[in-house]
């Protein structure tokens, strides 16, 4: 059977999952414990140095990294309809980067925004730590958030993360111009990706995707551009009861 190794809340791992679900693989998740779960990753694959992120798939032998990776390996194993057509591979490529690029964007405004703070020091903390006990272990849930934040910060060049975040919202919003795709193939992974980049302004239900521990709604969002991005969190939420049933199957 394959294993996945994903983060429950992340968005690049539902990338990964709602792919590997839509072509109905056979597969189980394994949750992704911060530095130590590096340490066994790195063991298992037999990769000691190298950056190294989840989700990782294995496939017997094979490990695969990147959701997009794992998003075509799942289709060229699973069954269903494509979601990389030959003749929009470079589209749907493209589309994929500019996911990438909004969701670090993302990612950067919220770890900023919560900065080094107790509740989410404390959310840091593996899961099988009792939520009354887990006070007594901060220290080493602002270490490991710290190391977290250490790894997926970005620097920022001419735009700020803000900017960078608005502008692949704004290309998005432009591409969609009300249709229910963003080509003319009809669902495909471009809308899987993108779709994944509301869940920084707005996550979606969390019947579809958990929300971290220790945090409530309003510490997983960017509240000032909900209002400006509605019609996408809208043209998300749709795309979600379509394509996606909350326990995980193809709808």
């Amino acid at each position: 059977m394959l294993e996945l190794t994903a983060i429950a809340f992340s968005p690049w791992s539902e990338k990964a999952r709602w792919a590997l679900d839509h072509h109905r693989c056979d597969y189980r998740e394994l949750a992704y414990e911060p530095i130590v779960g590096e340490y066994v990753l790195r063991w298992q694959m037999r990769r000691p140095f190298g950056r190294l992120t989840v989700p990782v798939l294995r496939d017997g032998d094979r490990w695969l990294t990147d959701s997009f990776n794992i998003a075509r390996h799942a289709e060229s194993i699973g069954r269903g309809s494509p979601l990389f057509p030959e003749h929009r591979l470079e589209e749907i490529g493209a589309w994929n980067r500019r996911s990438e690029a909004a969701l670090a964007a993302g990612r950067a405004i919220l770890m900023r925004s919560w900065g080094n703070t107790r509740e989410l020091a404390i959310a840091a903390l593996p899961d099988r730590i009792p939520e009354p006990l887990k006070p007594l272990f901060l220290p080493i849930g602002r270490q490991r958030l710290r190391a977290f934040m250490a790894r997926y910060s970005i620097r920022e060049g001419d735009l700020s993360p803000e900017a960078m975040l608005t502008a692949e919202l704004d290309a998005l919003e432009q591409a969609l111009d009300g249709r229910r795709y963003l080509l003319d193939d009809g669902f495909t992974y471009a809308d899987v990706a993108m779709a994944l980049t509301l869940q920084q302004v707005q996550p979606v239900d969390p019947r579809y995707i958990v929300r971290m521990a220790g945090l409530g709604p309003a510490g997983m969002n960017v509240p000032e551009l909900e209002s400006r991005y509605a019609g996408l969190i809208a043209w998300r939420d749709d795309l979600y009861a379509r394509h996606r049933r909350p326990d995980g199957a193809m709808a």
